[in-house]
């Protein structure tokens, strides 16, 4: 094919990107069947995404997995893929779809499963409410025709009874026919008007239904934002460097090491600590990180480890859960080196930041936030995270380390009885 007959054909869908990694089955299932949708529609992604009113980035993380659309989206999908009239098929092929998503959604945990049910209560309160308002017009118009026919028969009576009396006596059967229409127009009338009246209340309930629907969705999405959200407020408040570090400072992480080294040399520890803690509760968890590994290769590991116990003893348990799947390995000090160098070259070893970050969570963090942090590590399968927090724990109290079996934390059977003494 010639670059002219490309051009004139236009871009052709480019193959999509792998899915993510860590797909449970039933994400994996709705994940391919969104993808070969998107194949169907023979659209680039960026396309598909202007169709569907959807930012295109957002529409990525749905293809790969990463995320779950709106089951809106699934309609208007499918829209794409149907003709204009065809409109039973599509709402029949959007109910398979929405059905995988649901399972999907349930996979993900009760809360994503309520997201997801909210979602579906939203759309079926709506297209309630379209056909009450689409019920209420036509009555509304019914009922004005009813009305009209009314006032027609009434001034068709008014003008044979003002006509002659041989006219009159002529028309009395026409006009008892006319009477006969006008009376069952009036029975009509008040029949229209007292279901007029109650669509109107049914409307109006729906509508407080709907509201009522939007306030569990918002809620729930918060619910979910709390527990599975990308990165919340932090992310978005501070994702552009470190906004408090004053005028003529640099505004990143080596820029606040080095006001954090002038704060030490100049005596000012408390301030030095709350910068600390500030970076610790405001920075996004990717910013965090780099500010650790910035501390670390400027040589303040004393400064490193202040940061990582202002993380276990100040943030709650989806900041730790964030900061603890970030990818990417940071610098860690052994506990036990020979230096082979006057640098010290084997000083340090490369580990996951989520060891760093769990490993004084387990023992620094308020009893509560670290059982809804197991928690939520044993509603995902996280092994691997869970583990890090099992030596560390061992050095609590007895009552505390049972809440925190009971929240889902897993041992190994050489160490339980070890654990619960």
């Amino acid at each position: 094919m010639t670059e002219y007959q490309e051009q004139a054909i236009g871009p052709r869908p480019r193959a999509l990107a792998p899915l993510s990694g860590g797909l449970r089955r039933e994400e994996r299932a709705f994940a391919e069947h969104l993808r070969d949708l998107r194949q169907r529609t023979g659209m680039t992604s960026t396309d598909l995404a202007a169709k569907l009113s959807v930012d295109a980035t957002r529409l990525s993380r749905y293809l790969s997995g990463q995320s779950l659309p709106e089951p809106q989206l699934l309609t208007r999908l499918h829209r794409l893929l149907a003709d204009q009239d065809t409109e039973h098929s599509v709402e029949e092929a959007a109910q398979e779809s929405r059905a995988l998503l649901y399972v999907a959604a349930r996979s993900k945990g009760p809360l994503s499963a309520r997201a997801y049910e909210v979602a579906e209560l939203q759309e079926k309160l709506h297209h309630q409410q379209a056909n009450t308002a689409r019920s209420l017009a036509a009555l509304q118009e019914e009922l004005k025709c009813e009305r009209e026919h009314r006032h027609r028969a009434e001034e068709e009576i008014k003008q044979l009874r003002q006509a002659s009396a041989l006219d009159r006596q002529d028309r009395q059967e026409q006009i008892r026919q006319l009477e006969a229409e006008r009376d069952s127009a009036l029975r009509r009338v008040a029949e229209l008007e007292d279901l007029v009246a109650q669509t109107g209340a049914i409307l109006r309930l729906q509508q407080d239904d709907v509201r009522h629907a939007e306030e569990m969705a918002r809620a729930t999405a918060g619910e979910l934002q709390r527990w599975e959200g990308d990165a919340g407020p932090y992310a978005r408040e501070y994702e552009n460097g470190f906004p408090w570090l004053g005028p003529g400072v640099e505004q990143t992480c080596e820029g606040a090491v080095e006001a954090l080294a002038e704060l030490r040399d100049t005596s000012r520890d408390g301030q030095a600590d709350g910068l600390i803690r500030r970076i610790a509760e405001k920075a996004s968890p990717a910013t965090v990180k780099d500010f650790y590994i910035a501390l670390m290769q400027a040589g303040r590991s004393r400064d490193a480890r202040r940061l990582l116990i202002a993380l276990a003893e100040h943030c709650d348990a989806l900041r730790l859960r964030q900061l603890s799947v970030l990818p990417g390995m940071v610098p860690k000090e052994r506990i036990f080196y020979l230096s082979k160098s006057p640098s010290g070259e084997d000083r340090y070893e490369d580990v996951p930041f989520a060891q760093v970050v769990l490993d004084e969570a387990s023992t620094n963090t308020p009893i509560d936030e670290l059982a809804r942090l197991v928690r939520s590590f044993a509603e995902r399968g996280e092994k691997h995270l869970l583990d890090e927090l099992v030596i560390g724990a061992d050095l609590r109290p007895r009552a505390e380390r049972r809440q925190l079996m009971e929240a889902g934390l897993r041992l190994p059977r050489r160490m339980k009885r070890f654990f619960l003494r």
